[in-house]
């Protein structure tokens, strides 16, 4: 199923690319942007300096190719657990009582077992270029799943699953915030690293975050840290 959904957004990209139908990104430099909301994640450099550094230099092949473009520092890649508030215009941490999210949450990761992810090849939207997870075992999933029941079992504001049930373990790289200045050098640049082997991540360190849509750490509040042992 993760990879049909992959294999979807990858034509959608290559189709788009060619149209010169990608969508360009108006509001990532935009300092009255005000969408906010609240996340669980991982970001892959505290899980794997391995994958992390592959990222990396994926990250850097791309910037050669297309310079303006939003590159995601290697810091602020993630894997979203779940978006528990998708982000909404003017939300602000003060709407909600922060501590009681932060109590669901750890104990959603206390019942929570090891999560290993494979993070292999590519694919990309009309928007962005993303790397692409796949989960070994149902450790993610059950972790999700706990989260959405236990979130589900209070009285708690949530909007997770709004626009669609998060069920791939992708992690975005890169946003398209200007003209594509050569589609097809960055299509063949993409196209190399399709089925690239990233390497397999053991997730064990994870935040609650009061975030902006773009998980930028300048503006990103971290409200909970939860490690396993």
């Amino acid at each position: 199923m993760i990879q049909r959904i992959y294999d979807d957004m990858w034509r959608e990209f290559c189709f788009a690319l060619q149209q010169r139908q990608y969508q360009i990104d108006r509001n990532i430099h935009n300092p009255a942007d005000t969408r906010r909301g609240l996340t669980a994640l991982a970001y892959i450099s505290a899980n794997s300096r391995s994958v992390s550094d592959e990222i990396a230099n994926f990250i850097a092949q791309l910037k050669g190719v297309e310079p303006a473009q939003y590159y995601y520092p290697v810091d602020e890649v993630h894997l979203t657990l779940l978006s528990i508030i998708s982000c909404i215009e003017g939300f602000q941490l003060c709407a909600i009582a922060p501590g009681d999210y932060v109590e669901v949450f750890t104990h959603a990761l206390l019942q929570s077992g090891p999560i290993d992810i494979e993070f292999r090849g590519i694919t990309a939207s009309p928007a962005c270029i993303v790397i692409q997870g796949f989960p070994v075992g149902d450790g993610l999933a059950t972790l999700r799943d706990t989260l959405r029941r236990n979130f589900n079992a209070t009285a708690l504001k949530t909007s997770f699953d709004s626009r669609y049930k998060l069920v791939t373990a992708h992690c975005s790289a890169i946003r398209f915030c200007s003209p594509i200045d050569n589609p097809e050098r960055l299509l063949d640049c993409c196209q190399q690293y399709r089925d690239h082997h990233f390497g397999t991540a053991r997730l064990s360190d994870f935040e609650l975050v009061f975030n902006d849509w773009y998980q930028r750490r300048t503006t990103t509040q971290s409200l909970a840290k939860y490690a396993m042992t």
